[in-house]
């Protein structure tokens, strides 16, 4: 009852979130795409089909099929139903899947790679395990994790509480992602200008049951 809760809260309040069109401006998927190279990388490792968890505007998912759709298929997951860009009006049912991350066996599949990006922070802490698990479950090749450091500004602004529920250091994350079975092949940190932390990225592949 609780989790059921927790499920109805966090999509009421995400339905809000993307009522406010500030809040679609950074896509840090789009970022990873752009910056991390990360087409070039899915394209090495045999990726064909992707899985855009918590695929929030769609940003991603846009830069994917516009263009590389010779390389790849993708689609999204997420909680809030009003959470694509207009790009998208007319395609949400064949692109679209609404769910909760940490619900057992939510995230459809089979995909190949599944994609992450400013979503774990946004997750109940003691819930990041069973999310971290089904993101494991839902890829055959390749797990990809953008995750935030920092305390978000936006949440209290908005709805006078934050949105960023788990803010951890880099280690705990990885323990996490391992303790779920996701085998690291690769991390790194991103930092601001001052020093501070900012984001962590991750390139795992699933491994043995955790």
């Amino acid at each position: 009852m609780i989790q059921t809760d927790q499920k109805q809260g966090e999509k009421a309040k995400y339905e809000r979130m993307w009522e406010i069109d500030d809040y679609r401006a950074f896509s840090p998927g789009l970022f990873a795409l752009e910056q991390l190279r990360l087409a070039e990388g899915f394209r090495e490792m045999g990726v064909r089909t992707i899985l855009d968890a918590g695929c929030g505007s769609g940003k991603f998912m846009r830069a994917i099929l516009e263009r590389h759709s010779a390389d790849f298929t993708v689609r999204g997951f997420d909680i809030a139903g009003n959470c694509l860009d207009p790009w998208f009006d007319g395609r949400q049912a064949e692109l679209l899947t609404l769910g909760c991350l940490w619900e057992e066996n939510a995230l459809p599949g089979p995909n190949d790679a599944v994609v992450c990006t400013d979503v774990l922070e946004h997750i109940p802490t003691d819930l990041v395990p069973a999310v971290l698990a089904n993101l494991r479950a839902a890829a055959a090749k390749v797990v990809f994790l953008g995750i935030a450091l920092f305390p978000d500004s936006f949440g209290p602004k908005v709805i006078g509480a934050p949105l960023h529920l788990t803010v951890k250091p880099p280690a705990w994350w990885l323990e996490k992602a391992q303790a779920a079975g996701i085998e690291i092949i690769g991390s790194s940190e991103q930092r601001l200008p001052d020093g501070r932390l900012a984001w962590l990225y991750v390139l795992g592949r699933p491994g043995g049951n955790p």
